[in-house]
């Protein structure tokens, strides 16, 4: 998923800093096998991080929207969730490149619309809480503009499949 950072807001206090980023994404993905279909993701949110590089607070919240098309079947299944994650963060500077590991605990409530040749059903599972880990980078290429980058893993404990949710991210950014 491609992510774009607008603008943070950056605040340093005599107590520790405070950084706030609103949060954007949109990808769009064509498969051909085992048939054709398409899935398109937008994903809005914002990340708060407080506190000293070493360690810091970090949470975040986000709303996304998963629409996957499979013209073949006249099948159409919507996702959209809610999320919130709590955690540490601890950062470390050289020089033009900051990198950080964190971890943390993540909230999803999902609910999911299906619509095939005309018959629409709605689920709404529970509330699924699991631990998250990550790492990422951020490297300055001049005074206001920065390349960052990131993978984090949601260990979801689901028994059948892959019991890890990875997210990943790359953006560009600019300092207002």
């Amino acid at each position: 998923m491609t992510l774009f950072t607008m603008n943070s807001l950056y605040a340093a206090g005599a107590k520790g800093n405070l950084q706030i980023s609103p949060l954007y994404g949109f990808e769009r993905v064509q498969k051909l096998s085992p048939e054709v279909r398409t899935k398109n993701r937008t994903f809005v949110g914002v990340r708060l991080v407080y506190g000293p590089p070493l360690l810091s607070f970090e949470s975040e919240v986000t709303r996304s929207n998963d629409t996957e098309e499979l013209p073949a079947r006249s099948l159409v299944e919507d996702e959209e969730s809610y999320a919130a994650k709590v955690g540490l963060r601890s950062s470390f500077n050289l020089v033009l490149f900051r990198w950080y590991v964190r971890a943390g605990g993540h909230a999803r409530k999902s609910t999911y619309s299906r619509v095939e040749n005309g018959v629409s059903s709605t689920r709404e599972p529970a509330i699924n809480i699991s631990p998250y880990a990550g790492t990422g980078f951020k490297f300055n290429l001049a005074s206001n503009f920065f390349v960052s980058g990131g993978v984090t893993a949601i260990f979801t404990g689901k028994p059948r499949g892959s019991d890890r949710d990875y997210q990943t991210t790359f953006a560009f950014g600019m300092r207002l």
